[in-house]
């Protein structure tokens, strides 16, 4: 019994065209469609109310959204609840419609389907009809276009899959560029860093031995170089003397210029030989640097 009610609803909204009455009469009372507004704009929603009055025993459908409402178009639909009232019953719908047709003047009929026992019937409602607003009045000429419109600043918005796609792209570059040189760009950043502090003593050192040489510039040299020592050798050159520093780097040249440095500091004594001690000590940090440096570049 479900199953032949369910093969003539089926059918029965199916229906498109001309009312079908097969072994029943059509009812004397029609449907009533009309449209809640006189004109619509293309493009935005507007309202169609469809009610059938009917015998309280009658199976009454109204088309769904799987029915051709053209020239229009769904967008939803609302039932009310049927109403009962001196033996006759009344069902409504509105539906919810929009319209992307250029035709001035549109008309929506709908049907209603009225079940009985062997076949069901479906009964328009009278043609209502709705006006086109024109939103763009011109008069168009057959040999010139004339553009009667005002541009509207819009909103930028952002591309995001765009962007997304751009950034997953330079991700993937970098995952590659690290994965085959990531070993090399780590080692000669670690080398850039060592030699750019060389390069920041090399320059404070000779800011000092530029200027006018006294036992106070010197002292701040001395004190420079060796800090400059001690993180190139990871030893205590700050708290050396120049005898433990001369025993730790042997060389006649550097004990002549520490001493010639320590005259000055101590004694007061400014010998002539004073620019040439002092670049002298510029030099065994300059080949203590590049000694590390190599040792540095082999162990990376």
């Amino acid at each position: 019994m479900y199953q032949f009610l369910a093969v003539l609803i089926v059918n029965c909204l199916l229906i498109i065209g001309t009312p079908t009455v097969a072994n029943c009469q059509t009812p004397k009372v029609l449907p009533k469609g009309k449209f809640l507004t006189d004109s619509v704009e293309l493009g935005r929603p507007f309202n169609y109310a469809l009610s059938y009055h009917h015998n309280p025993s009658a199976e009454v459908f109204f088309p769904d959204t799987t029915y051709n409402f053209y020239p229009f178009e769904i967008v939803e639909r609302e039932f009310y609840p049927t109403l009962t009232v001196n033996g006759s019953s009344v069902d409504s719908v509105i539906y919810t419609l929009v319209t992307f047709d250029i035709d001035k003047t549109q008309k929506l009929n709908l049907p209603v389907f009225i079940l009985s026992k062997r076949d069901c019937t479906a009964i328009y409602a009278s043609s209502d009809s709705v006006f086109l607003k024109e939103m763009i009045k011109t008069k168009v000429d057959s040999l010139a276009l004339r553009t009667d419109t005002r541009l509207l600043p819009l909103r930028q918005q952002l591309d995001y899959p765009q962007i997304l796609a751009y950034l997953s792209g330079v991700l993937g570059v970098v995952a590659l560029i690290y994965i085959f040189f990531g070993r090399f760009i780590r080692k000669e950043y670690r080398l850039f860093l060592f030699g750019r502090r060389h390069k920041d003593f090399v320059a404070s050192y000779k800011k000092y031995t530029r200027s006018t040489l006294d036992d106070i510039t010197i002292g701040k040299a001395l004190v420079l170089w060796k800090k400059h020592l001690e993180w190139l050798e990871k030893r205590p050159y700050s708290s050396y003397t120049s005898k433990e520093i001369i025993s730790r780097l042997p060389s006649e040249r550097l004990e002549e210029a520490l001493r010639e440095v320590d005259t000055a500091i101590y004694g007061r004594i400014l010998s002539t030989q004073m620019p040439l001690a002092m670049n002298i000590l510029l030099e065994k940090a300059i080949e203590l640097y590049k000694k590390r440096r190599a040792e540095l570049a082999a162990s990376l």
